[in-house]
This record gives structure tokens, C-alpha cells and sequence, in this order.
């Protein structure tokens, strides 16, 4: 008797997987497709009609609502640059990054606040918001904010400021001494300001004091005003800091009176703001990619900054624009705050102790004065 014939399965079924394999070739990576790493797709953003509003500021301007405490949407006015790619423009196509530190397409998502530089501009050469939407949306980021509710912002560290005293040394006539100290204090101190700074921008260590002899009338009026004496090494300060002091508005008296004050002023520990008058944009010109790749060298300075303050105020965004004056061989010698009003004055001081540090291509031309906005949001996707 002949036995059934016994057949082993296992070869057959190995030749059916090898069959299966060679119908379905291997799927290609991502990355070798040139496609972007599944941990770098970023959401997109949906596309917004080309000067359209973003929805809370127009909603703000409508309603003249106060600020928000969290960024608006990206600005219609001018679309910031990335820190990174340091591109105008680019802020609709793809998150700005974060620090200026950003890497190459298909890098990690961005982690930490965002920090990104709008297009710089020529001092006068200001670009104008298109309507009342856009200037709202402006005037919001210049604000900005610090939460909701809002957290008191911390104290200033030092004596950013002249250190500016104001003394009356004698009263001869019926005003009391003790008086007129008290309203010359609060009325010269700005005076005394306005006249050094004329000199203090150029000359950080000028510092002295000044005695003025003032003539009042009983209708406390001062009617004469001389330097009888100064320690200080600019005269224009000297004649300004007289003629400022007759503005000193005494009450009236019995009689007329004579008083002698001393004016003391000192640095303090940040730089003096020029005067207005000197506020030129110079004849230099500079391209814009050149200054924001220089900017960009100082955004691990800024983020630095930023994540201090952020620590006593998570929520805290804002616009702070800088104007630098570049001499003609591109150093720095000032950098300023302007048209914005960042609502952290630590973190204002700090980004623009870093800025004083920065160095710029030399400008065609001469000297030359520009401004960067920048603008800071604890949202790494940008503001």
C-alpha cells in the first residue's frame, strides 16, 4: 500500500511573501523624497487677502477697544522679517523664527519667543500705515502689553538718567528758602536736562555744577537771570541753564527778591538722547539686507533679554523700534528707542545696551541714521 505523498508548506509560503515584496517596492523616507521630516511640518496658516486687517485689529478699530493682553495677528502694515532668513516679506509664507537663530527648511519647529525684524527704514523715510485699520493695528504692537491682568512692570535698575540736583543756596527778600527749593526742584529739572544734553550726547563724561544769581519781581516774576560761576566745560550749557532759570515761576510777594541756586548735573548710567535739532538722517545709504544680517548677529543678546523679562511677565509682547546712528565708517554711536513705547523698560535698556554694541557695513556716502523695528512675542510661531 502506498502512502499520501507529504508536502511541506513552508517553502511555498516564503515564496509568497517574496512575490508580495517584489509587488510593492519600499516606500521611499521623507527626507530622501525631499519632502520635509514629519517633526518639522509646521500648521499652515490660511492665506489672508493682501491688505486685509487681521480680525482683532479691525474689531479694535471699530470699537476703539483697549489694547488686547495677547499679540494680535501679523501686521497688514509691513510683514516682519524673519531674524533668520533675514527676508522682507516673509512673514505670511512661514513662521518668523524665534531668535535669529533659525536653521534650514525642514529644521525643528521653533521653540521659545519669538523675536523678528521688520524691514529697517531711513530715518524720514517712515512708511505710512494704509488707513485707520493698519495704524490701529500699529499703534497696538507699539504699545503692547504684559498679560491680562496686566503685571506692574519692575522697577528700573540704577540711574538710567542724569543725575541732576538743584539747590538754593540763599533767598534775600520776603520768599521762603525752603519754598522756592521746592518749586525750582520740580520745575527745573527738565530745563537743566534740555540745556546738557546739548553737550552730553557728544561728551558722555560732561558733568559740573553751575550757580545762577535770579532777580524776582513781587509779582514772582524772575525778570533777570546770570551764571555768577560753573564747573562745567561747555559755555552754550553754561548761557542755556540762565536762561532757562527765568522761567522759574515764584509766588508773589511783598516785595521783590534775590536768589542764588546751584545746578549739579552728572551722567547717569545710560547714554543722553541727542537734542532734536541734530536729528538728521545723514547722507549715507545702507541696503536693508546688510542691516538686518547685522541686527541678526545681536538676536541671542535679545533673546536673552526677552526670556529675563519673561520670566516676571509670561505674556509680555510688543513692538520696539530702534534708531541707530551709524558713523561713516559704521560704528555704532547711538541707539535710541523711537515711535514705540515697549511696556518693560528692562528689557527696552537691555536690547539697546546690546544694540549700542552692534558694528555695521560701512554707508555709502557718510553717516547715516535708520530705524529696526523689532518685534517680540512669547508665541514661537511669531507674532
Amino acid at each position: 500500500m502506498k502512502l499520501p505523498l507529504a508536502i511541506d508548506p513552508r517553502p511555498l509560503l516564503a515564496a509568497a511573501v517574496a512575490l508580495a515584496a517584489c509587488a510593492a517596492p519600499p516606500r521611499p523616507s521623507p527626507r530622501a523624497a525631499g519632502l520635509p521630516a514629519p517633526a518639522a511640518v509646521q500648521p499652515a496658516r490660511p492665506p489672508r487677502p493682501a491688505g486685509a486687517p487681521a480680525a482683532a485689529a479691525a474689531s479694535t478699530a471699530a470699537s476703539g477697544a483697549a489694547a488686547p493682553s495677547a499679540p494680535p495677528a501679523p501686521s497688514a502694515v509691513a510683514p516682519a522679517a524673519s531674524a533668520a532668513l533675514g527676508a522682507a516679506g516673509a512673514a505670511d509664507a512661514a513662521p518668523p523664527a524665534a531668535s535669529g537663530e533659525g536653521g534650514a527648511a525642514g529644521a525643528a519647529a521653533p521653540q521659545g519667543p519669538s523675536i523678528a525684524i521688520e524691514p529697517p527704514y531711513k530715518l524720514g523715510r517712515h512708511q505710512v500705515p494704509r488707513g485707520q485699520a493698519e495704524a490701529a493695528e500699529r499703534d497696538r504692537w507699539n504699545a503692547g502689553g504684559r498679560g491680562e491682568p496686566p503685571a506692574p512692570p519692575p522697577a528700573a535698575e540704577g540711574h538710567p538718567l542724569p543725575r541732576i540736583i538743584v539747590d538754593i543756596d540763599s533767598v534775600k527778600g520776603p520768599l521762603k528758602a525752603r519754598e522756592v527749593e521746592r518749586i525750582a526742584r520740580r520745575h527745573l529739572w527738565v530745563h537743566v536736562y534740555g540745556c546738557y544734553r546739548l553737550r552730553a550726547y557728544r561728551d558722555p563724561s560732561l558733568h559740573g555744577k553751575t550757580t545762577v544769581r535770579l532777580t524776582v519781581s513781587r509779582a514772582g516774576k524772575v525778570t533777570g537771570a546770570r551764571a555768577t560761576s560753573s564747573t562745567l566745560s561747555a559755555p552754550d550749557v553754561v548761557s542755556c541753564l540762565a536762561a532757562r532759570a527765568r522761567s522759574l515761576p515764584l509766588p508773589r510777594a511783598k516785595a521783590g527778591s534775590t536768589v542764588v541756586a546751584t545746578l549739579q548735573v552728572y551722567p547717569g548710567d545710560d547714554p543722553v538722547e541727542p537734542p532734536p535739532s541734530v536729528l538728521a538722517p545723514g547722507p549715507g545709504e545702507l541696503r536693508p539686507d546688510a542691516i538686518e544680517a547685522a541686527v541678526a548677529e545681536a538676536m541671542p543678546a535679545f533673546r536673552s533679554c526677552y526670556e529675563a523679562a519673561l520670566a516676571g511677565a509670561p505674556a509680555l509682547w510688543g513692538r520696539l523700534a530702534i534708531r541707530f546712528h551709524v558713523t561713516d565708517g559704521g560704528a555704532v554711536d547711538e541707539a535710541f528707542e523711537v515711535e514705540s513705547r515697549f511696556p518693560d523698560e528692562r528689557l527696552t535698556r537691555c536690547v539697546l545696551r546690546r544694540a549700542r554694541a552692534l558694528t555695521f557695513p560701512a554707508p555709502e556716502g557718510g553717516d547715516l541714521r535708520f530705524v529696526v523695528p523689532l518685534r517680540f512675542s512669547p508665541d514661537p510661531q511669531g507674532p
